[in-house]
């Protein structure tokens, strides 16, 4: 029998944060008729940007994440706002983050971050030509190191595991396709 879809039997919304809302949802098994209750996490869209600088150096920050307690080497990249176009989020957060400026900016993929747990989908653009021009411009809760390094240091310290967020990954890997 082909999958088919649970059905959803009712939601509610257990807590709401400036960044997202948790929903408790009881959906029933197609396949054994039993309920299930599951927690969703409704947050805005994301996007993260791989952006090369016009003598080709990637643009990386570094910055401790509260959740995994540790340092996290990434490529730039946050929330989209409300009525914000993900490619104009993308500009926004490479220039804030990092203070440099695209020559060029595309998207190259999309993917859905958590689909056990999220709602939300991360865009991921490439940005070319970039070329610094100002401060970086940090949220209260933030402090980041901005640090570029060529493309085959960016592949190293992926495969080993230096750099570890998921999303950032995805962006490297979209990105990579492309040079195939």
């Amino acid at each position: 029998m082909p999958l088919q879809p649970w059905e959803e039997l009712r939601e509610r919304q257990l807590a709401k944060f400036k960044v997202f809302t948790v929903r408790e949802a009881t959906r029933r098994s197609p396949r054994t008729g039993r309920e299930s209750g599951m927690f969703v996490i409704d947050t805005a869209n994301w996007v993260n940007i791989v952006a090369i600088t016009s003598d080709q150096q990637v643009i990386l920050v570094n910055q401790w994440r509260q959740g995994s307690r540790a340092f996290s080497l990434e490529i730039p990249g946050g929330i989209v706002d409300p009525g914000e176009e993900p490619m104009a989020a993308a500009a926004r957060e490479l220039r804030e983050e990092t203070g440099y400026e695209p020559g060029e900016i595309r998207q190259i993929g999309e993917v859905n971050p958590n689909p056990a747990l999220f709602s939300n989908r991360c865009s991921t653009f490439l940005a070319t030509g970039c070329e610094l021009v100002g401060e970086i411009q940090m949220d209260a809760g933030e402090d980041l190191e901005v640090i570029t390094m060529p493309l085959d240091e960016v592949e190293r310290r992926a495969q080993s595991g230096e750099i570890h967020n998921a999303v950032v990954l995805a962006g490297l890997y979209l990105h990579k396709t492309l040079q195939a």
